[in-house]
């Protein structure tokens, strides 16, 4: 085993595909399965000579009595013992029993988008500073913010821009000719209650990267926006350095389009521009 790479637990049902890619995202890290037949919480995790200092948690179900063994557990190990817990949660966990959870755990994220997130929050959770776009990449790679929500949009353009991005915002998404001009990377607040969304998605993917903002995501979602082309997806509200670290890592494989030549649109069949001198015709 090789030292130098964190060692964390992992709890969760890995013959469901989605719990399955949340852990293959986590790759970077060394995983110690830790589930329980019967999808019983990981007990095993939380024995003295376990010895992990963080836990991955998926539950799609999270019922009182088992926030009561929880508690129970934080009681015997005392809080010197405890490992830092990430709760990686399905809808249909109860908001009541996430709030009662709060003591016990580190943090809260919903399943949908944990494969975009958990790594980078494990390795803050670390002091680990992963690798960034450097600043000078930032400075160079513009950034479009859309949203019909003017605070929304405000705060992420902010955000995006005291990271280094040249950031820009608008009110609506452009999909048409108009929009190529000088665009990389696209932050949208996808409005998935409108009809037809996935397809004008799909089209401003052909421009470029677009990191997908989904209000309450789910895997539904989720899944059709990635089938849509979407670089990254995350829920919203959503953690500012969670979106400056999607942004990064699409910024990391982008490579800008150079203006085409003339002669290559001509071949393409588009019509030339022809200067006429003055007195002829």
């Amino acid at each position: 085993m090789d030292a130098t790479i964190p060692t964390i637990g992992f709890a969760g049902d890995l013959g469901d595909p989605w719990v399955a890619g949340i852990a293959r995202a986590l790759s970077g890290f060394d995983l110690v399965p830790c589930e329980e037949p019967g999808g019983g919480l990981p007990r095993r995790a939380f024995e003295p000579d376990a010895g992990l200092k963080i836990l991955v948690m998926h539950r799609s179900r999270l019922s009182p009595a088992d926030v009561a063994r929880l508690e129970e557990l934080r009681r015997e190990l005392g809080p010197a013992a405890w490992p830092r817990i990430i709760l990686c949660v399905s809808p249909y966990v109860r908001y009541a029993e996430i709030e009662r959870c709060a003591a016990l755990v580190e943090a809260v994220t919903p399943e949908a988008t944990a494969a975009e997130t958990l790594p980078h929050q494990i390795e803050r959770m670390l002091e680990h500073v992963p690798g960034h776009a450097d600043r000078s990449r930032r400075g160079a790679t513009p950034v479009e913010v859309v949203s019909s929500d003017y605070e929304l949009r405000r705060v992420l353009r902010e955000a995006a821009a005291h990271a280094g991005y040249r950031a820009t915002d608008a009110a609506a998404l452009a999909v048409g000719p108009e929009a190529a001009a000088g665009r990389a990377l696209t932050v949208w607040d996808v409005p998935v209650l409108e009809p037809r969304w996935e397809e004008r998605l799909e089209r401003r993917c052909r421009l470029g990267p677009v990191l997908a903002l989904l209000g309450f995501a789910d895997r539904a979602a989720v899944a059709q926006a990635r089938e849509a082309g979407a670089s990254a997806c995350l829920d919203l509200p959503c953690a500012l350095d969670d979106l400056i670290d999607a942004l990064d890592r699409m910024a990391k494989g982008f490579v800008r389009p150079r203006a085409e030549p003339a002669h290559a649109a001509i071949a393409r069949g588009a019509r030339p521009r022809l200067r006429v001198a003055p007195g002829v015709g």
